[in-house]
């Protein structure tokens, strides 16, 4: 998922980056050494030692982000929305400090109950700590209240064969997929770009 992030990153991302929810700061270290300017910011001190330990700027927050309007290209919320209680206040100053756009990552729960049934749930999709879960058309209604444009595109599909030994039919089914004959039916995660409103 590491490599998928960067390179969403990288695809929609402005100059200038604020990581939200930085934790580490892989994604932002990963990001400033391809040329972006990354600032990570977290709640958690233990995670910013480590990721200032690592060379990335950061910054501890809380409620209110310690940055003027308009101060980054972009702002990263990869893997956060989920975990936290007051979505809208977390939307409302990433949006504040956004010039150009807001860039999410969440789980994917729009087949989740087909998925749970199929065996196909991931550890992550069903974690303890998850008080949100978004499925395309939630996630869009909620960026619609901050952003002027919202592209979501469900990705990191579920392949079938990843639940089979390594025999003929986990090949077969591996080439149908590479060849394109099937399409997987479901995806774990969904990447949204929300575009910042003009004033």
């Amino acid at each position: 998922m590491y490599g998928a992030f960067v390179r969403f990153a990288r695809r929609h991302a402005g100059r200038t980056v604020l990581d939200l929810g930085c934790g580490f700061g892989a994604y932002s270290r990963e990001l400033n050494e391809k040329g972006l300017n990354c600032v990570g910011c977290d709640i958690n001190f233990g995670y910013l030692r480590k990721a200032k330990d690592h060379g990335l700027s950061v910054v501890n927050v809380d409620s209110v982000l310690p940055f003027r309007d308009k101060a980054f290209d972009t702002v990263l919320i990869l893997e956060v929305l989920e975990h936290v209680l007051d979505v809208e206040k977390v939307l409302t100053e990433a949006f504040r400090v956004a010039r150009k756009n807001v860039l999410i990552t969440v789980p994917n729960s729009e087949k989740i109950e087909q998925m749970k049934a199929n065996d196909v749930t991931y550890a992550h999709m069903l974690s303890s700590d998850h008080v949100h879960f978004f499925e395309p058309e939630s996630l869009e209604t909620l960026l619609r209240r901050y952003a002027t444009h919202v592209s979501i595109e469900p990705s990191d599909p579920i392949y079938p064969f990843w639940f089979l030994s390594r025999s003929l039919p986990f090949y077969g089914l591996k080439v149908l997929f590479h060849l394109g004959l099937l399409k997987p039916r479901f995806f774990s995660r969904l990447y949204a770009v929300a575009s910042v409103r003009e004033n």
